[in-house]
């Protein structure tokens, strides 16, 4: 399927309109599955924060970070695209929908009207464009989830417009619901984001209720098999306010900062691999911060439509967040190993 929009490219992501002369519809998507396990951490204890500290990384890596072999997620997107009007819906099931999608099956379902040749307005439901990551794991290089990820803003339902500059200049702007909020809106407050993009440059920003968002991206294609992806994302909010999504996990902070680097080698025409490091900052309230820096080292293998994906992650802490393998103690640091397959359609 024409990659049409990338939902809400209100800062990142180019301006692209559909040439197909007569609308046509489509079905695609993919399913995945992995094995998952702790190398110096407990195995044998439910995933997630239990009694005070973390079994497993605070990642939502396939939604509850389950150990051994489990699935993961399918999702079947259809669309119907023509040259001026069309719609996507992207429905979705498993853990990672449980976790950011509210335990609805409607990932994202949204309409756009192409206005204009330099204008195009979108109404719907639709995930955060800030970041590198989306939600489904055949949209992305690594398996699990970064901290900006898991704790970032996630879904959206409102209006959208785009706005095509020249030069490779392009504009976005929207007014939302309170962020997570995708069904109705009782509280009469509502959110708006903006932002500017050339190429693979951009900056954006989103402010909802007591929460302020800034997301800054971009990209040197060094060769045509490597290349550095850089991303800022930074939330703030005020230490009593009401945190929606994962962010509920940082009730009493004030935000929190996270700096990555993706690099990405093209090794062969079958196998890829890459580095996401990741340093994230949660800005206490009181006393010092609790940074987390996370290495993830994956490899995409390929044949055909499926790709075999190892992932070695490393979180270290500047506290002794993590439980160690017999949940016994605490410590600074999780070692985890994941073995995914994805199958595209």
């Amino acid at each position: 399927m024409k990659k049409l929009i990338t939902i809400m490219s209100l800062a990142v992501v180019g301006f692209t309109s559909a040439q197909e002369e007569v609308p046509t519809f489509k079905v695609s998507g993919s399913i995945d599955a992995y094995f998952h396990t702790s190398l110096n951490g407990p195995n044998d204890v439910p995933a997630g924060l239990v009694d005070g500290a973390f079994s497993s990384a605070p990642s939502a890596i396939m939604g509850n970070d389950d150990r051994g072999f489990s699935g993961a997620n399918a999702n079947v997107r259809f669309s119907y695209e023509g040259e001026k009007v069309g719609f996507i819906a992207d429905m979705a099931y498993g853990p990672r929908t449980e976790q950011f999608s509210d335990f609805d099956v409607v990932n994202e379902a949204y309409m756009y009207w192409n206005a204009s040749e330099k204008v195009t307005l979108m109404m719907g439901r639709w995930n955060s464009w800030m970041g590198y990551e989306k939600f489904a794991a055949a949209d992305n290089f690594h398996y699990s989830y970064s901290h900006q990820y898991t704790f970032g803003p996630r879904n959206m339902n409102g209006l959208a417009a785009q706005f095509s500059l020249g030069n490779d200049f392009n504009l976005g702007l929207g007014l939302m619901n309170p962020i997570e909020t995708t069904e109705g809106n009782t509280s009469g407050d509502y959110s708006i984001a903006a932002g500017i993009s050339k190429g693979d440059h951009g900056i954006s920003f989103l402010s909802s209720q007591d929460e302020t968002f800034v997301d800054v991206k971009t990209k040197i294609n060094f060769t045509d098999s490597f290349s550095l992806a850089l991303n800022g994302n930074f939330g703030s909010w005020d230490n009593d306010a009401v945190l929606t999504g994962n962010r509920a996990l940082l009730s009493g902070t004030e935000g929190y900062m996270s700096i990555s680097g993706y690099t990405q080698l093209q090794s062969s025409e079958a196998f890829a691999w890459g580095i996401r490091l990741e340093y994230f900052n949660i800005m206490e309230s009181e006393g010092d911060d609790t940074n987390v820096i996370t290495p993830t080292l994956t490899g995409n293998y390929s044949v055909g439509n499926l790709t075999i994906r190892p992932e070695l992650r490393l979180d270290s802490a500047s506290e002794d967040i993590f439980w160690n393998s017999d949940a016994d103690d605490v410590q600074g640091g999780l070692s985890t190993f994941t073995l995914a397959a994805i199958y595209s359609f």
